[in-house]
């Protein structure tokens, strides 16, 4: 038999592991992936034909350069046949489940936001959007949540059959975080001077919903009494200026490091004491399974996957969103006892490889696969 043919229609350029490991654990004779990306070329398409696998580079930066995407795609899937689309991200789902459609083949859909869009502050444009997701969750022939808030938000937010929608992780494996050891973090330690002072660190793009601005307030007081700490932020964006610029009207300007963006973010993470990650909206963060693999205190808000990788509380501590005193609390907490709040992320990275283990979500993939074309 044949083995299922599925193409992923997605707008990724860097090396993403969630789908280095999905296709390194399918059995490639039951399915053959191959993905088109409206990214244009890099580590991505670079990591996936060293796998063997074809990548068509749509290179379709802006809106303006969808219709010139769509038609690319089109060609793409007269070419392949592929037996199911799988599209990922907003862009690439409006487009690729429309040319599925019209090409009548069924389309899996993997959300990958959770409740941004119900928060859009303005009505005619919450209602456009809204609009197209409903549009979306009524074409697909199955929908993945990566957590159980985004689940929630389509099946009782959005009225989509539950039998329609599962919940699936990332995929995780050890391989990539094992390569951090003791020695690589002490190193970044002295590199980055997190070894003079007790170092907080927030991963996360600079953009206002991500939630700095709380993390600032919560923090603020806490040095200004004295707390020997240093917050270091790894990413960039451009709300950079914003928050420079708040942090000096707080007088905390010297106690935040802007790093930027970084190749060496898993040697950073191992660095630092706690990773505080404040965000207002996630589907399911990637900085926080990151963190608990690499066995760091976590203090986050409670959005979205949150709960799913902390199981609840268990191995971190979860506040309010928008919240600084509670973030503040929780703060104050994990410092008094930092060597319980290690051993909770250390038992936290175990289940972190069972829930989400990388072997189990790659088969799980399958089974919606068949099914889908089952029905």
């Amino acid at each position: 038999m044949s083995p299922i043919k599925v193409l992923h229609v997605l707008d990724v350029e860097k090396e993403a592991h969630y789908f280095n490991d999905l296709v390194d654990l399918t059995d490639r004779n039951e399915v053959e992936f191959s993905f088109a990306t409206f990214s244009g070329e890099g580590p991505f398409a670079e990591s996936m034909r060293a796998r063997g696998v074809r990548v068509y580079v749509l290179d379709a930066p802006s809106r303006s350069s969808l219709p010139r995407a769509a038609m690319g795609l089109w060609k793409i899937l007269k070419a392949e046949d592929p037996d199911l689309v799988h599209t990922h991200l907003f862009n690439p789902t409006a487009v690729g489940l429309l040319l599925a459609r019209m090409q009548k083949r069924k389309a899996v859909v993997t959300r990958h936001h959770s409740d941004a869009l119900h928060r859009i502050s303005n009505p005619i444009k919450r209602g456009f959007y809204l609009a197209i997701e409903r549009l979306i969750n009524r074409n697909a022939a199955h929908i993945i949540a990566p957590s159980q808030m985004v689940g929630k938000c389509i099946v009782e937010w959005e009225k989509t059959p539950a039998e329609k929608v599962s919940v699936l992780p990332y995929g995780q494996t050890s391989k990539r975080f094992d390569a951090v050891t003791k020695d690589v973090a002490d190193a970044k330690r002295t590199e980055l001077g997190m070894d003079k002072q007790l170092s907080l660190l927030c991963i996360s793009r600079l953009y206002h919903l991500k939630g700095h601005k709380y993390l600032f307030d919560a923090l603020a007081p806490l040095l200004h009494n004295g707390l020997e700490a240093k917050l270091y932020l790894l990413g960039s964006g451009d709300h950079r200026l914003v928050l420079e610029e708040y942090a000096s009207q707080l007088g905390i300007r010297d106690k935040v490091e802007f790093l930027g963006f970084r190749e060496d973010g898993l040697a950073i993470t191992s660095a630092a004491d706690i990773v505080v990650h404040p965000s207002l909206e996630d589907a399911l963060s990637q900085a926080l399974i990151e963190s608990l693999m690499l066995g760091r205190p976590i203090v986050a808000t409670d959005i979205s996957g949150a709960a799913d990788t902390l199981d609840g509380g268990k191995y971190g501590r979860i506040v309010p969103p928008a919240d600084a005193a509670s973030f503040r609390s929780a703060l104050e907490d994990v410092i008094a006892d930092l060597e319980e709040a290690r051993r909770r992320a250390e038992l936290g990275r175990l289940y972190i490889l069972d829930y989400m283990d990388a072997k189990r979500v790659a088969g799980e993939y399958q089974k919606i696969y068949r099914m889908v074309l089952a029905n």
